[in-house]
């Protein structure tokens, strides 16, 4: 696929011509929704509105703060309900404040963000930088791809997508901050997407296919405190994660020749609540199993 063009905007872009970007070429935007707790970006409802008016797919980004995490979630999902997103519901993960939460836990709560966005039929993305992706490491982008989220990276280093190209590391490379787009009076966030997010989902006979065997499909149902023993099979040792790691914690027991022995662990949630889990062998897109149903 021949890669997409796209800008990334916030209010510091004011009101842009969204039909002259499109003319101009570009093939989505994504628009800042929320920040934090109880902010919303001013220009959003405005500029989301004529974007879908100019025909331009268009998506939404939260930028994540260290305040409570399902307010966050809550204002983001109330903030972008209105609008049907042809393009992910993203999460920008990159304030200074954040990495002062630890490896594991910031990667739980992105997990946990991303989940809700999923569970309310929005496509999860997840924004960061190389370094807190894959120098500093910050973030576990391992672990995030496991979960079947594919990543935005910003990347600025004079590289162009013309002459570099970043899919490796991720789905969408933001590859500068000072760009031009007809339409826009400022410098811009420039993009390349290597994936056609708009683009409708394969019928199930063009499903992904995997290299991963389970022992498991379908539904189980576990109570709270329950444990169940997942079964795979792989060359390679795959991730295994569960969209809901508040709800259903995954825990690697063993591996022995090509099996692995996981821990699905029931920790929280309520009656009813089903959490999907997810298996990825290396350079492979998370996909669904099977769900953990707690009962």
């Amino acid at each position: 696929m021949k890669a997409l063009r796209g800008i990334d905007i916030s209010h510091h872009q004011g009101s842009p011509d969204f039909k002259r970007i499109r003319a101009a070429g570009i093939k989505f935007v994504i628009l800042k929704a929320t920040e934090g707790v109880n902010y919303t970006d001013p220009c959003f409802h405005t500029n989301i509105k004529a974007a879908l008016a100019a025909g331009l797919p268009a998506g939404a980004y939260h930028f994540l703060r260290a305040t409570p995490l399902d307010r966050q979630i809550s204002d983001f999902l109330a903030a972008i309900k209105p609008y049907r997103l042809t393009w992910p519901a993203a999460l920008d993960v990159e304030h200074a404040e954040l990495s002062g939460m630890g490896h594991d836990r910031l990667t739980d709560n992105v997990l946990t963000f991303c989940a809700r966005i999923r569970a309310a039929g929005c496509k999860p993305l997840v924004y960061s930088n190389y370094n807190w992706l894959y120098a500093a490491k910050y973030l576990d982008a391992g672990r995030v791809r496991a979960a079947g989220v594919p990543v935005w990276m910003a990347w600025y280093s004079g590289a162009t997508p013309a002459n570099t190209d970043r899919s490796s590391l991720c789905d969408i490379w933001q590859y500068c901050s000072d760009g031009h787009v007809d339409g826009i009076n400022c410098n811009v966030d420039c993009n390349v997407a290597y994936r056609d997010f708009g683009a409708a989902e394969k019928p199930a006979a063009e499903a992904q296919q995997t290299a991963v065997r389970v022992d498991t499909t379908g539904t189980v149902k576990l109570p709270h405190g329950g444990v169940y023993q997942l079964k795979t099979t792989c060359p390679r040792q795959p991730g295994v994660t569960s969209a809901r790691p508040d709800i259903v914690k995954v825990l690697h027991r063993a591996r022995l020749g090509e099996d692995d022995f996981w821990y699905l662990v029931a920790v929280g949630g309520r009656p009813g609540d089903g959490v999907g889990i997810y298996t990825a062998a290396p350079g492979e897109q998370g996909l669904r199993r099977m769900i953990v149903e707690i009962g």
